[in-house]
């Protein structure tokens, strides 16, 4: 199924739940998988959307790298043999008269070694840029597509995926002799545009530019009187076994990783099957409610899908394709979280006295066992629309999982509390200072509000 593209506008679709439809390109039926007997659903879901393994917008769909000093070499293109760094007289004879030249792999040929491994040590650090990790020993491969030279103006780079396995594109730049003034490579991705300036001295080194597949309006920008000499090189991956690391597309930048797909395949088989799976999971968001009526900082009771940003736009977008696809419901709920505890203190002001110093609540901690409550204040569509009659026993499910579920204990409190306190005077009362006992219980309190999503059968 392919997943929703990842702009914040198309999270729009969700928002009539009813009406959503997901394409089920790669669905497969609720089965128990080969390779997921001893599944854990909820820890498969909390891994696979944690930030680091989603690709958080915006994307690393863009980056390039520098090379030292390039080794001297020589390059045979179309049965000729230039020297490297070409010239502009080398430039001549490839283009003539046109401001560009296209020449196909099997026509160019490195000759030096050195040269080979400093192009792929430079492509390299790309792939870092690009947050590729292979870890399953030949899962990729990289493979020369061929050679372009640009004169001045405004080139189109292709960045269209020439099978399903090429998740990249690399653009590496050779030495020339002629000054690289005002050359730039762009690409844009959900109206984000990444840009990077080529170096004006490209005689001794080379640059490489890498970009995911599926990125739009991928262009070099040559200015007046630069050339430039390019050779590109497809990255592809094998994609049939995907953990623990996922190749970087722009399907996983934006929408559900496959492992996801078969957390929610296997779960609604084991529903059907009358196995014991989870009746709710909880994710709790970044954007959390700073009164009722404030969300992210709009004004609404709750926020429509639409108006989700960061993290949490990224993570909708993995669950809600899949959620709707196999029949789960997905909802927002409003937290608040109080701990509190009591403390006797010292509090020296007694009005009858005439004595005005103030408590100072620094010496006021939260006890490592506090009292604690777990108020849910709503439950919304994605839409916004609030639920009037949650199902018996929800609520009380969802506190459940927020003080057993480590993760979510620990996710909660890191939310930047409201800090508090009562203060109540216990001091014996007495006109004579000499007995007078300026004692007083106080009451901290800390308020976290949290907002989460709930996706349940």
């Amino acid at each position: 199924m392919d997943p929703l593209e990842f702009k914040v506008s198309a999270l729009a679709a969700t928002e009539d739940w009813n009406a959503f439809k997901t394409d089920m390109k790669g669905f497969i039926p609720p089965q128990e998988l080969a390779d997921c007997h001893d599944i854990d659903i909820e820890s498969k879901l909390s891994y696979f959307t944690r930030a680091d393994v989603m690709l958080d917008n915006p994307a690393p769909f863009f980056a390039a790298s520098v090379s030292k000093k390039f080794p001297m070499t020589r390059l045979t293109i179309c049965g000729e043999t230039f020297a490297v760094p070409l010239s502009s007289r080398d430039v001549a004879f490839l283009t003539g008269d046109a401001s560009r030249r296209t020449v196909s792999a099997p026509e160019v040929i490195i000759l030096t070694q050195g040269a080979k491994e400093s192009i792929l040590r430079t492509i390299k650090t790309v792939f870092g840029g690009l947050k590729v990790t292979d870890r399953r020993d030949g899962g990729q491969t990289l493979a020369l597509a061929g050679l372009d030279v640009f004169k001045g103006g405004s080139h189109e780079l292709s960045a269209v995926a020439k099978n399903t396995n090429h998740y990249a594109t690399i653009f590496v730049t050779l030495p020339t002799f002629t000054e690289s003034t005002d050359i730039y490579a762009f690409a844009t991705h959900d109206d984000i545009t990444k840009d990077v300036r080529l170096p004006e001295d490209l005689s001794q080194r080379v640059c490489a530019v890498g970009m995911l597949t599926g990125v739009s309006d991928a262009r070099i920008e040559v200015g007046a009187g630069s050339e430039v000499v390019c050779l590109t090189y497809h990255a592809s991956g094998v994609r049939t076994r995907v953990e623990p690391s996922v190749f970087p597309t722009l399907e996983n930048l934006s929408g559900a990783l496959p492992p996801l797909r078969d957390a929610f395949c296997v779960w609604r088989y084991r529903l059907s099957s009358g196995a014991n799976t989870p009746a709710l999971v909880l994710f709790l968001l970044q954007g959390f409610l700073k009164s009722p009526w404030n969300f992210y900082g709009h004004a609404h009771d709750a926020t429509p899908a639409r108006d989700f940003y960061g993290h949490d736009a990224t993570l909708l977008c993995h669950l809600a394709p899949l959620a709707k696809a196999y029949g789960f419901k997905i909802y927002v709920a409003l937290l608040t979280y109080t701990q509190s505890t009591t403390q006797e203190v010292d509090h020296p002001y007694k009005e009858y006295l005439g004595l005005n110093t103030d408590f100072d609540p620094s010496v006021l901690e939260m006890s490592d066992e506090p009292d604690e409550e777990h108020e849910w204040e709503g439950l919304y569509t994605l839409a916004g629309v609030p639920i009037a009659q949650p199902e018996a026993g929800l609520w009380d499910l969802a506190t459940q999982l927020v003080t057993t579920d480590g993760n979510l204990q620990e996710q909660l409190r890191d939310v930047e509390p409201e800090e508090d306190y009562d203060i109540k005077d216990d001091s014996v009362m007495s006109s004579v200072p000499a007995i007078h006992s300026p004692d007083a219980s106080a009451q901290p309190s800390a308020v976290r509000r949290a907002s989460f999503l709930f996706v349940a059968p």
